[in-house]
């Protein structure tokens, strides 16, 4: 598969890619924590569901209890009990990852 610039930039200077593309990167702590980076905005929020927007396309947290820890610019700190984690509205050219 072909390399978008972005990524070649990023491979050269040993830079991670999400910080060259922007893209959102989750880190997840067994089922009760997820830290998000490089979100764009929090579409809706109820302690079943949250949805994310990034550059990507959305993000769905599903879970019980729900909460926001700590919610920041470009980051947000989600706890409660996760069922999953998925994309939606992936936009062309953008990779599952």
């Amino acid at each position: 598969m072909k390399k978008s610039i972005s990524e070649n930039i990023a491979d050269s200077l040993g830079v991670p890619k999400d910080v060259i593309m922007n893209m959102p990167k989750i880190t997840v702590s067994g089922d009760r924590e997820v830290f998000i980076e490089n979100y764009k905005r929090l579409l809706s929020y109820t302690e079943g569901k949250i949805v994310l927007s990034t550059s990507m396309g959305n993000i769905l947290v599903e879970g019980e209890n729900l909460h926001i820890d700590v919610i920041r610019k470009e980051l947000i700190l989600i706890s409660g009990r996760f069922t999953g984690i998925n994309y939606e509205n992936i936009k062309k050219g953008a990779k599952n990852v």
